[in-house]
């Protein structure tokens, strides 16, 4: 029996391992990384629904707690381009001081329009009372960031952040590693945003998965291929 030899040369093996294992391994480092989104949404789904507990230093992100406390309506934050409903506008942050601490947390009380001109910032006033909010925990990532300058000079300041290592910087109080997503039940509340404990979904990831592991494939056919191929020229 005549067999036909496979003798792709050694050019054609070098691109074909390297990119082969790159191909391979990006595959399985987007399954790995829908397997995580998979769990922080099972988890994030888990806590909403769950009864608020008191805020603590054992609390972590995504849960849900309860803080009691003061608001600072002097220092407040207007996280810039916030689309709502196709409506450009700022989510507002507000210091609450912890009830008998001197830590603050900021919270989310929710959306408000731009308005008419940028030049002219909303009204986000708000009493220094004391307040009980209930909400989940947050610590967002800075993201991708177009500027340097990512928070104005006077209060309220417009930032284009949420980021708490980047906000921290603006106050001389101490605050919490966490931002508080208040309910939308909030008496001070303005219009709620539903939390997107992720920016991609399990099943993209999983998507460009199958991609990788498609070209891999297609890959591996066509060194097999080129291999004969060649053989027979």
């Amino acid at each position: 029996m005549n067999f036909k030899k496979f003798n792709p040369g050694k050019k054609i093996t070098v691109f074909f391992i390297f990119f082969a294992t790159t191909f391979f391994l990006l595959g399985l480092w987007q399954v790995e990384r829908g397997n995580e989104k998979s769990n922080l949404i099972e988890q994030f789904n888990s806590n909403i629904t769950k009864t608020p507990k008191s805020f603590s230093e054992e609390s972590s992100k995504w849960d849900r707690v309860i803080v009691k406390g003061v608001w600072n309506g002097s220092k407040q934050v207007l996280v810039d381009n916030v689309i709502n409903s196709g409506i450009a506008g700022y989510k507002v942050l507000t210091p609450l001081q912890i009830s008998e601490t001197e830590i603050f947390i900021l919270v989310d009380r929710g959306w408000i329009s731009q308005g008419k001109s940028r030049d002219t910032l909303p009204r986000i006033d708000i009493k220094d009372e004391y307040v009980e909010v209930d909400g989940i925990l947050e610590d967002p990532e800075l993201g991708f960031v177009l500027s340097e300058d990512l928070v104005t000079d006077n209060w309220p300041k417009v930032s284009q952040t949420k980021n708490i290592d980047v906000l921290r910087k603006e106050f001389d109080e101490q605050l919490s590693s966490y931002i508080l997503v208040a309910d939308p039940t909030l008496k001070s509340s303005l219009a709620y945003m539903k939390i997107v404990p992720s920016n991609m979904t399990a099943e993209k990831h999983f998507g460009y998965a199958v991609q990788w592991f498609t070209m891999f494939v297609a890959l591996c056919l066509m060194y097999i291929w080129i291999g004969f191929k060649k053989n027979e020229e």
